[in-house]
């Protein structure tokens, strides 16, 4: 976590394990920010002043994803029910009730997973460009992370990330317009030749399956609070009928497309998604544990 300005990281002890935490303090209604696979809260590092600025409190925990610096306890549930509880542990050990959650990718599904299993602890929602239904991981990225779906595959992975030509060459046009430096790359995988956080990666990479988010859209037809789901014009790894099922199935929803965008909408558009999120969440006063 090595990009955002001064950030308050926090080390919290949970039922899982210890997790890294960014919590940028304040008297503003927290915000829980869900990063995406094999980065960490540095995903957020542009967006999480502009909201800072804007009032929110920010919380971003750094989940088990493979760029995290600190592994689980080895016997931790990291299925994706067990990440959403992992989210509600860390909650409890900084006293936060309940919160407003923005989720992308990996991350808006546990936001998905939140907001079914545990709707007391969820305020107001954005969904990003995100997995959702029978995506989960979608297709394209299915694709990509085969190779590193087995323990083998994930050593040679963190092998490689210690080459800046490789560095160079990672591919993330998929997810992002603007993207990602090579120190920004080389950040994220150096913890993978750590061979307790690639058996963290390997674990939740197992547990990723389409039952999870179909069962949470289902539940989710009857969620209680507003909902803004703000997709890129060109997340073309998250294709646009998640977005359009999601505005069609939750009761109280807005859909917004973002121009000139990814996936990753807190790098190609953080000014106009830190303007959304701050009119989404309105000023709702925060809450007591």
């Amino acid at each position: 976590m090595a990009v955002l300005p001064h950030p308050e990281v926090h080390q919290v002890e949970t039922a899982h394990g210890e997790v890294r935490v960014v919590d940028t303090g304040g008297s503003g209604r927290p915000v829980l920010l869900v990063h995406s696979l094999l980065v960490d809260p540095d995903l957020y590092a542009t967006l999480v002043p502009l909201l800072r600025r804007r009032g929110h409190r920010c919380i971003v925990p750094e989940l088990p994803f493979g760029a995290h610096a600190v592994p689980l306890a080895v016997d931790a549930d990291l299925t994706p029910p067990g990440l959403a509880t992992l989210l509600v542990e860390v909650l409890d050990a900084l006293g936060v009730g309940d919160v407003d959650v923005v989720g992308v990718d990996t991350g808006g599904a546990l936001t998905q997973l939140l907001m079914a299993d545990h709707r007391d602890r969820v305020g107001r929602v954005v969904l990003t460009a995100c997995d959702a239904y029978d995506a989960f991981p979608p297709r394209h990225l299915g694709r990509l992370f085969a190779p590193i779906r087995n323990r083998p595959g994930l050593w040679a992975a963190a092998q490689l990330g210690r080459s800046p030509m490789v560095r160079r060459l990672v591919n993330v046009a998929p997810l992002t317009h603007r993207g990602v430096d090579a120190a920004a790359v080389g950040r994220w995988t150096a913890p993978l030749r750590n061979p307790q956080v690639r058996r963290d990666l390997a674990k939740v990479m197992d547990g990723m399956h389409p039952r999870h988010t179909l069962r949470a859209g289902q539940e989710n037809t009857t969620f209680p609070r507003p909902v803004l789901v703000a997709w890129g014009d060109d997340a073309r790894v998250f294709p646009r009928r998640l977005a359009e099922r999601l505005a069609e199935d939750l009761p109280d929803v807005r859909l917004v497309t973002l121009p000139d965008c990814g996936a990753f909408a807190s790098i190609d558009q953080p000014d106009l998604l830190a303007d959304l999120i701050h009119e989404h969440l309105g000023n709702v006063p925060a809450t007591a544990p």
